[in-house]
């Protein structure tokens, strides 16, 4: 397993008396238990009303000293010199005596963490409006005490002043890979899958809309094909859509488009197969698109045409944005490592490396508000686990 280098941050280093969030969005202290000695206690995120006892085996009331939390997930406990991990996710390993490593991760001279999301998150497709950066629904295997999967049913807004996460407005039911876009002044959550009160996946057609100024959530014109991985993406007058249904990911992929105050969506061209999980980004009039195993797909809105895929790199499910005039890729599957980042120049039509993600991440979310590249979200493979991103990364200036 990939060692992991830890954060020796204010917001993850934190004194016994005061509560320490983990990743799985539950909160720990450590509570006097008589004679000197502290308790290990948890508020679990699916019961946040009453702080029980983990029972974790080689946690029991002793002087422990400190508790902390580190930015991948993992629990803290020192005593007399000596410290014990535990992990929230697998609490019958109880906790385990090692040295705890109180490093900056090296790529934090690029990258700064600016804030924390209500909870680890993935799935997740993104957009900005009024300097707000926006993410809906998304999948945690990650929440709560016992861990369990948990889809979020929320629009989550991080203001970028106060660097603070915010849920905006509900959908109602859980709603996973759903596109997020900013289009007419609104937020637009398309398609996706959806999970029903009984537990039940699938597609949807849904379109909903949040407008910022009213705080409201409406229903838009429903899609004409139910995508369970769209890419949402506004240029010019227009919001395309593309992605096809599942288990149709071979056939050429299917796009349609909406205009202001449109009545029906407007069926585009064919763009080329492989259109499942999808990663996109627009930049001057054009839609550039990763598909699965082939590459960059680029769609031209004003001559209303498909470019051919450049294979050169094909990442999978990558934190995607347009930045300084160039496309970003940062992260994914499919790739050398899923902390390097890959930057395609439409200018010149090639390719570079750059600077190295903050952790590796793959099914995040990343765009740019007032100039400033925010990644935020995700998950990723260390060895044979996934864990998953609660932080919010900001690229220093």
């Amino acid at each position: 397993m990939k060692t992991l280098i830890l954060l020796a941050l204010g917001a993850h280093a934190l004194w016994a008396q005061q509560p320490v969030r983990d990743t799985c969005a539950n909160q720990w202290k450590l509570v006097p238990a008589g004679h000197g000695t502290r308790k290990l206690m948890v508020l679990p995120a699916q019961a946040p009303a009453e702080w029980i006892d983990p029972q974790i085996k080689g946690a029991d009331p002793a002087k422990w000293s400190a508790l902390r939390a580190d930015e991948i997930g993992f629990l803290w406990l020192t005593k007399a010199g000596r410290t014990f991990r535990i992990d929230p996710r697998k609490p019958k390993e109880g906790a385990v005596e090692m040295p705890f490593r109180a490093s900056s991760v090296a790529t934090q001279k690029q990258w700064k963490i600016a804030a924390r999301m209500p909870a680890s998150n993935h799935d997740l497709t993104a957009a900005v409006l009024n300097n707000r950066f926006y993410v809906s629904g998304g999948l945690t295997a990650e929440w709560g005490f016992p861990t369990r999967s948990h889809p979020f049913d929320e629009l989550w807004e991080l203001d970028t002043k106060t660097w603070k996460w915010r849920a905006a407005g509900s959908f109602g039911r859980g709603r996973i890979y759903c596109a997020t876009a900013a289009f007419d002044g609104k937020i637009w959550i398309v398609g996706g899958d959806v999970i029903e009160s009984n537990g039940t996946r699938h597609a949807v057609t849904t379109v909903q809309i949040y407008d910022p100024r009213t705080g409201t959530m409406t229903n838009g014109v429903p899609n004409t094909i139910a995508r369970p991985m769209p890419m949402a993406l506004a240029a010019g007058d227009r919001l395309y859509v593309v992605g096809n249904a599942k288990d149709h990911y071979e056939e050429p992929g299917q796009m349609e488009s909406i205009g202001v105050g449109e009545s029906k969506w407007r069926r585009e061209p064919d763009g080329p197969p492989g259109m499942g999980p999808l990663a996109g980004a627009t930049l001057d009039g054009k839609l550039y698109i990763a598909v699965k195993d082939r590459g960059l797909a680029i769609f031209d809105t004003q001559a209303s045409r498909w470019e051919p895929v450049d294979g050169t790199y094909k990442p999978r499910s990558s934190q995607m944005t347009a930045y300084q005039g160039e496309i970003w890729m940062m992260g994914g599957r499919d790739t050398a490592g899923e902390d390097q980042t890959l930057i395609y120049s439409p200018k010149t039509k090639t390719w570079r490396k750059g600077l190295q993600m903050p952790r590796p991440l793959s099914w995040g979310a990343a765009e740019v508000v007032n100039g400033r590249l925010i990644v935020t979200g995700g998950a990723a493979s260390y060895g044979r686990d996934y864990l998953y991103n609660d932080l919010t990364f900001v690229l220093r200036k």
